[in-house]
């Protein structure tokens, strides 16, 4: 970590007991569990008392989903992370989840929703939580929360000063939660450990303390307008019939559920008819590619320019592996669609490794990048789009709400997308050479929803249903 991280976020080490919540007491006949749940009552007693009589008070959130990147969890709902009933060496499983990563390692993400309360700013954060597994040395576990304007994954705390298999509190102090809460309040909490582990690890407990101070209400805007809708969450299902047009005049008539349009070149005005139509709107960039076109060119160093791409004046290759340069650049193309209304994203070149880029790209780093960039579009509550890059698909479908595909019935590839449908998610193709009738057919059978265009993406179209 930074200098200015070190000093942003605080680590240390808590001792029983844990400030719970009303929705996670729990009333079970040992005693032993009785001066537990006591505790609990006189801190939410407390808590209260802050919220009535002082300008600053906290209150406790829970996870309200995780999601499992790379490796899998054991049964047991997340309620079990509400209350936390594990110590020393106890060990009910019912109690806690259990993390198991892959023979590659374990990455999963919690989110957590930051109740909305006027008039008032967060000032503070406390990450809590009660871990079992292996010491720092045998086998290192790391916190981390995503900083939302830069995408990067801040590390808040690992588990070290635990005790080997024996339940331990972990806690760290967050004095900017500002960089941390999103646009829809939400924090992303991502656990993660190396993929030279291979151990479990537990936790009984996990909880954000947020703390927040009261604002003095500004004055109301004369003239607030309409805030920009977004798309927050779309999930995309097979069956959907849809239209994509990158030149020309876009008729915003068609009967189709879904649209495929160009962030840059399309307006705000154009997405919200769409939308108020019914339509769910999904916009183009590249995200593997820089073109001298766009007006953020200038964000873009020489370093990361590669060669050109074959056929494509103006437009070259990515090193993808400088996530630090390009994630914020392609985050800030996010929030950009997001505040148009678009409802997904359409990356496009993101399979540079396969290609001459210039820069020696390897498997992993594509996948690298293409995963941070699902990141990115679902911390905006964005859906986005897997683009070609079929030989990747095993490893992305789960990262991904859709494919869109290019010509995969001309060189009989379609099969490698098989597994978006089997997911519940849509593949949209295009065929420029082969006749409608020729592929179809296939096209319907597999449930993929296909048409035939030109080369230059203009409004004509032969839809195959």
């Amino acid at each position: 970590m930074s200098e200015p991280e070190k000093t942003m976020v605080s680590q240390h080490y808590l001792k029983k007991p844990r400030i719970g919540s009303i929705s996670g007491i729990k009333f079970p006949c040992f005693k032993k569990h009785l001066f537990k749940q006591m505790n609990v009552l006189t801190q939410i007693i407390f808590t209260i008392t802050l919220l009535t009589s002082s300008p600053s008070f906290a209150e406790v959130i829970f996870p309200s989903g995780l999601i499992n990147k790379l490796g899998s969890t054991s049964s047991q709902p997340l309620e079990v992370l509400t209350v936390q009933d594990q110590q020393a060496a106890e060990d009910n499983p019912n109690r806690y989840i259990e993390l198991h990563p892959s023979a590659t390692g374990y990455i999963g993400r919690f989110n957590f929703n930051v109740p909305a309360s006027p008039n008032t700013t967060v000032s503070k954060l406390v990450f809590k939580t009660n871990f079992r597994g292996q010491t720092a040395a045998s086998q290192k576990w790391l916190f981390q929360l995503l900083e939302v304007n830069t995408g990067r994954w801040v590390d808040i705390a690992t588990n070290s000063n635990v005790a080997a298999w024996h339940w331990s509190d972990i806690a760290s102090t967050i004095t900017t939660p500002g960089k941390f809460i999103n646009s829809n309040n939400r924090v992303t909490l991502r656990y993660v450990t190396y993929s030279k582990d291979t151990d479990v690890s537990q936790l009984d407990y996990m909880a954000m303390q947020v703390t927040r101070t009261a604002t003095t209400p500004p004055p109301p805007d004369p003239d607030p307008g309409t805030p920009p809708a977004t798309g927050a969450d779309w999930k995309p299902a097979p069956g959907l019939k849809w239209h994509i047009q990158y030149t020309g005049a876009i008729n915003t008539a068609l009967n189709v559920d879904v649209y495929n349009i160009d962030l840059f070149d399309t307006s705000a005005a154009t997405i919200s008819t769409l939308r108020s139509k019914g339509k769910h709107v999904i916009c183009y960039f590249s995200a593997g590619s820089y073109e001298n076109w766009r007006p953020d060119t200038n964000k873009f160093p020489a370093s990361v320019l590669g060669r050109d791409l074959d056929g494509w004046p103006g437009e070259k290759w990515l090193d993808v592996r400088k996530l630090d340069v390009l994630i914020p650049i392609m985050r800030a193309r996010m929030k950009m669609a997001a505040d148009k209304g678009c409802h997904a994203v359409d990356p496009d070149n993101v399979d540079g490794y396969s290609n001459n880029t210039g820069f020696a790209l390897s498997y992993n780093d594509q996948i690298a990048y293409n995963v941070a960039l699902t990141d990115a579009a679902h911390d905006l509550g964005l859906a986005i789009g897997l683009k070609n890059n079929l030989d990747q698909i095993k490893d992305l479908v789960s990262h991904y709400d859709f494919a869109v595909n290019e010509e995969c019935f001309q060189y009989d590839e379609c099969s490698l997308l098989k597994p978006f449908v089997a997911a519940g998610k849509p593949v949209f193709g295009i065929e420029y050479n082969l006749s409608s009738s020729s592929f179809c057919p296939k096209a319907n059978t597999s449930n993929f929803d296909f048409q035939k265009k030109r080369l230059s993406l203009d409004a004509w179209v032969e839809a195959c249903r």
